[in-house]
C-alpha cells in the first residue's frame, strides 16, 4: 500500500497517464462524489496510486460470508459511511421462535475499523484478495454496475434457494420426531408414577429432559 508522502509527492501530470483500467476508473469517479465520510477520498487516492492493490481488488453488490471488504459510502447513502473489516466470520443460525422458523446471522471480525487513515495504516502489509462496495445514494450508476462480480462466497440464487429449502425441511421433520417422542416418553412417565416404579420412572425422565432439551417448541 502507498504512503500519504508518495500521494502528495505524486505529480498530477504523470498520475493522469497512468493506464486506466475499469476497476481504477470506478475508483477515480467514485471519489469525485461527495462522500458520507470526506476523508475516504485519502483512501481512494491511494488505491489510485498502487494499481497492483487495484488488481486484487474485487467489487461485489454485498458482503456476506466474506472475510476481508471494505465498504465506502456517498453522502445521502443509508449505508456505514466506512469501514474496513478483515478476518471476519459469518454464520446463520435457524431456529423456532412462536412457532415461527427465524434466521439469525452472527458475524465477528479480527480487524473492524471505520477510521479511513487507520485503515490505510492496516492495508499496507495487506496481501490478500480485498472484497469492495461502493454504496450509493440512489441507484448504482453503470460505470459501477460493470465492475461488480458475484459474490464468490454464495451459490447461485436458485442453488442457495433449494440449500435452504432443505435445511429447513430437514429441522422441521426433526423437530416433529422429537415432539412426538417427547409426547410418548411424557406417557410412559405418567404411567411410571401409576405403577410406582421408580426406576423407570428414572430413566424416562432423564430421556424426557434430553429431548425437550434439543426441541425447539416448548412443552
Amino acid at each position: 500500500m502507498v504512503s500519504n508522502r508518495r500521494l502528495r509527492d505524486e505529480d498530477p501530470q504523470l498520475a493522469g497517464v497512468m493506464a486506466v483500467t475499469s476497476k481504477m476508473e470506478a475508483i477515480a469517479r467514485f471519489a469525485r462524489l461527495p462522500l458520507k465520510v470526506p476523508v475516504s477520498k485519502v483512501i481512494l487516492q491511494a488505491l489510485l496510486d498502487d494499481p497492483e492493490f487495484v488488481n486484487r481488488i474485487t467489487f461485489v453488490a454485498n458482503r456476506e460470508f466474506l472475510a476481508n471488504t471494505m465498504v465506502v459510502s456517498e453522502q445521502g447513502s443509508d449505508r456505514v459511511g466506512f469501514e474496513l473489516e478483515l478476518g471476519a466470520c459469518q454464520r446463520e443460525e435457524v431456529s423456532i421462535v412462536n412457532g415461527r422458523l427465524v434466521r439469525q446471522v452472527h458475524r465477528s471480525s479480527s480487524l473492524r475499523l471505520h477510521d479511513p487513515l487507520e485503515a490505510l495504516q492496516a492495508l499496507r502489509e495487506f496481501r490478500s484478495r480485498l472484497y469492495v462496495m461502493f454504496c450509493f445514494a440512489g441507484e448504482p450508476p453503470a460505470w459501477y454496475r460493470a465492475v461488480v462480480e458475484p459474490n464468490p462466497a454464495l451459490a447461485p440464487q436458485s442453488e442457495a434457494k433449494e440449500s435452504v429449502d432443505q435445511l429447513l425441511d430437514e429441522i422441521i421433520r426433526e423437530q416433529i420426531d422429537l415432539a412426538l417422542l417427547a409426547i410418548v416418553l411424557h406417557e410412559e412417565i405418567d404411567q411410571a408414577l401409576a405403577r410406582r416404579d421408580e426406576a423407570a420412572f428414572s430413566r424416562r425422565v432423564a430421556l424426557y429432559r434430553e429431548v425437550v432439551n434439543r426441541c425447539l417448541w416448548e412443552f
